[in-house]
C-alpha cells in the first residue's frame, strides 16, 4: 500500500508542477500583457497560431470566468499542495481534495457541458 500512496503522490507533483506554470500563459487574457517576458507572450501567440484555440482568440466570458478561478482559487491551492506534499504537513490531504473537487467541476462544465458556457 505504501508503494501505491508514493506512486500517486509523485503523479500528484507532477500534475502540481504543471499546474503551477499554466497559469502564466492563461494569465496574459485577463492581465496586461506589460506584466510578462517577451517570451512568454511570444509562447501564447505561438500556441494560438498553431492551434487555432477559440478561446483565446475570442475571449469569451466563460473562458476567461474559467481563468479567474483559475488564478484566484486554483493556482495558490495548488502552490499550496505542493508546500504541503514536500514539507509532509497534515492539511495537505484536504486541501488536494479541495483542489480536485474544483478542477473536477471546471473540466465537467468546460468539456461535457459546453451549451451551458454561452
Amino acid at each position: 500500500m505504501g508503494a501505491l500512496l508514493m506512486l500517486i503522490d509523485a503523479i500528484l507533483f507532477f500534475f502540481f508542477i504543471i499546474m503551477a506554470m499554466a497559469p502564466m500563459v492563461d494569465a496574459q487574457l485577463v492581465l496586461p500583457l506589460s506584466l510578462f517576458p517577451e517570451w512568454m507572450v511570444e509562447y501564447k501567440n505561438w500556441y494560438i497560431r498553431e492551434f487555432d484555440d477559440y478561446c483565446y482568440v475570442e475571449k469569451p466570458h466563460f473562458f476567461v470566468g474559467l481563468v479567474l478561478v483559475e488564478l484566484v482559487f486554483q493556482w495558490p491551492l495548488g502552490l499550496a499542495n505542493l508546500y504541503g506534499m514536500l514539507a509532509g504537513k497534515s492539511w495537505y490531504n484536504t486541501t488536494c481534495l479541495v483542489y480536485g473537487a474544483s478542477f473536477f467541476t471546471t473540466m465537467v462544465k468546460f468539456y461535457f457541458f459546453p451549451s451551458l458556457m454561452h
